[in-house]
C-alpha cells in the first residue's frame, strides 16, 4: 500500500460505521489493482511465477534479496556499515557471497535495536515513505521502529498466497474475530477486505447467540481468528448443537500459539481444517501451512531466514533452532540476523509432500502465549488481541496487565523521566476503548515488575482461577 492509499485507508477506518459500511460497497467493487496498488499485483505475480521454482532457482531469488538488502544496509546504515568493516565485509565480497558475509555479522535482537536505534535507521530514510510502528507485547517492554509504508500491500499478497492452498481468493469472504474496536452494534461490515468484523473482547454465550443470525446470512467462506477466539467458538457449537455455515471452508488462526489438541479439537468439533501462518510485526520470516501436512514453509521471497542450534551453528533437519531473520521488506530500520526469540524443530529445505523447495520447521514455541484476561462476564480475551500498536507506551519502560476481579485489570507501569499524568490518562483510554466496557483498566506506575521464579516476565500477572 503506497503512502498516499496508506493515508486514505487510515481516514477510512476513522469513519462512522455506518459510512465505513457505505463506502466500503462501493470500493470493493473495484478491480483488485485499484484496490490494493501495483506492489500488491507485482508481489503476488512473482510470488506465484517462483513458487515451485528447482532448489537452485530458490537459492538464486533468496540471496539476490539478500545481496540487495546488505548493499543498502552497508551503505546507508551506522550499526551494519560499521559491523561490516569491522568483519572484512565490502561490497565487493557481499556482492559476490552474500551468503558468506552474512554468516560473518553479529545476531542482534530487540534490545540491541531498542537502544541504539538512530545506527539502525538508513540515511535515506527522508527519500521512503514510512510509518512508525511498534511491537513488543510478549515482552512488555514497547519497541517502537520505522518500516517502508508499502509493506501492506506487499504483505497482503503473501497472506493471499498462502491462504490460497485452503481455496481463498480476492473474492472470499471472512467472518473476522482479531483485535478490531467494534463501535456500534455488535458488528461491522468491510467489503473493502470482503469481511463482517466482530468483537474478540465480548465472547461470552449470550453475545455469540446475538451475533450468530448475521454470520450465518453472511455464509463466510473462512473464519478468521486468534486461537482461543476459535476454541471459544468450538465449545458454543459443542454445546448449542448449532453449526457453522455449509460455506465456511477453513480456520485461518495466527498471532499466536496453538496446541495440538487445540487444533483436533476445532477441526472435529466444527469440521472445517484449521490453517495457521508464522510471522510477526518486524516483517523478517513469514511461514504458511503446507495444504498436505501439518508444517509451515518459510516464504524465501519474504526474507532470508537461518536456522540456528544450541551450538550457534546451521541446524540440521529434526533438530530443535532459532528462528533467526532477515527480512527483505524494511529498508527504513534494516533487520539483519534479528533473533526472533521463537523456536522450532526444523526439517530442511524441501516438503515431499507438495514439492517447494522452501525451508520447512515445525513445533513452533513462540513469545505468544496464550495469556488471558478475563470480562466482566468470565470471557476471555487473549494477549494477541490486547496488543496495541501505537504511540501511547513511548515513555514506558515496562508494563504488566494484573487482575484479581472479572472485567477489571490494574495495568503497572514501569516509566521514563518523561512520562506524565497525560500519557496515562492516554493509556487508559486506548484500552478501556479498546476493550468497550467489557475490561475495565486502570493503570498505576510502579517501580519494578518482578519476574517469575524461574526469570520468565508474564503479560499477564493473572489471579483469577478459571
Amino acid at each position: 500500500m503506497s503512502a498516499f492509499r496508506r493515508k486514505i485507508y487510515n481516514y477510512y477506518l476513522e469513519l462512522p460505521s455506518q459510512w465505513r459500511g457505505a463506502a466500503s460497497r462501493i470500493i470493493g467493487l473495484l478491480p483488485a489493482r485499484y484496490k490494493f496498488g501495483p506492489s500488491f499485483i507485482s508481489k503476488w505475480v512473482f510470488i506465484k511465477k517462483t513458487e515451485f521454482l528447482p532448489r537452485p532457482e530458490i537459492n538464486r531469488i533468496s540471496e539476490q534479496g539478500l545481496r540487495e538488502i546488505l548493499l543498502h544496509a552497508f551503505g546507508t546504515t551506522e550499526f551494519y556499515g560499521s559491523s561490516m568493516r569491522a568483519a572484512g565485509i565490502d561490497e565487493q565480497e557481499i556482492g559476490k557471497d552474500p551468503v558468506g558475509m552474512l554468516k560473518k555479522m553479529p545476531m542482534v535482537d530487540k534490545s540491541v535495536l531498542h537502544e541504539n536505534m538512530d545506527e539502525f535507521l538508513s540515511s535515506e530514510i527522508r527519500r521512503v515513505k514510512f510509518d512508525r510502528t511498534s511491537t513488543g507485547g510478549t515482552s512488555g517492554e514497547p519497541f517502537y521502529f520505522y518500516i517502508n509504508s508499502d509493506r501492506s500491500a506487499k504483505e497482503w499478497a503473501f497472506m493471499v498466497d498462502q491462504w490460497s492452498r485452503y481455496g481463498f481468493s480476492l473474492s472470499s469472504k471472512r467472518v473476522t474475530f482479531r483485535g478490531t474496536k467494534i463501535r456500534d452494534k455488535g458488528w461491522e461490515e468491510d467489503w473493502l477486505t470482503r469481511e463482517l468484523k466482530f468483537s474478540s473482547f465480548q465472547m461470552t454465550d449470550q453475545y455469540i447467540d446475538e451475533i450468530w443470525p448475521p454470520l450465518s446470512t453472511f455464509k463466510p467462506d473462512f473464519i478468521y481468528a486468534y486461537p482461543q477466539t476459535a476454541i471459544l467458538l468450538a465449545k458454543y457449537i459443542e454445546h448449542s448443537g448449532k453449526p457453522l455455515p455449509a460455506s465456511v471452508k477453513a480456520f485461518l488462526i495466527g498471532s499466536e500459539n496453538i496446541y495440538k489438541g487445540q487444533k483436533e479439537y476445532i477441526e472435529k468439533v466444527t469440521g472445517c481444517k484449521v490453517y495457521m501462518w508464522y510471522g510477526h510485526s518486524e516483517k523478517l520470516v513469514l511461514g504458511g501451512y503446507c495444504e498436505q501436512e501439518d508444517v509451515y514453509h518459510a516464504y524465501p521471497q519474504y526474507g532470508y531466514t537461518e536456522f540456528i542450534n544450541q551450538k550457534g551453528e546451521d541446524a540440521q533437519p529434526d533438530e530443535k533452532a532459532e528462528i533467526v531473520g532477515t527480512g527483505f521488506m524494511n529498508t527504513v530500520t534494516p533487520f539483519i540476523r534479528y533473533r526472533t526469540g521463537d523456536y522450532c524443530t526444523y526439517l530442511g529445505d524441501h516438503c515431499p509432500a507438495c514439492g517447494r523447495n522452501y525451508h520447512i520447521f515445525r513445533d513452533v514455541k513462540g513469545r505468544w502465549t496464550q495469556e488471558v484476561l478475563y470480562g466482566l462476564k468470565g470471557n476471555p480475551i487473549s494477549m494477541s488481541a490486547i496488543n496495541i500498536h501505537s504511540d501511547v507506551f513511548l515513555n514506558v519502560f515496562r508494563f504488566q496487565f494484573y487482575q484479581q476481579e472479572l472485567g477489571k485489570a490494574v495495568l503497572r507501569l514501569m516509566t521514563r523521566k518523561e512520562f506524565t499524568e497525560k500519557d496515562k490518562m492516554a493509556i487508559e483510554k486506548e484500552f478501556n476503548q479498546k476493550f468497550s466496557g467489557s475490561v475495565v483498566v486502570e493503570a498505576e506506575v510502579v517501580e519494578d515488575i518482578p519476574l517469575t521464579d524461574r526469570g520468565k516476565y508474564k503479560f499477564i500477572d493473572q489471579q483469577i482461577m478459571k
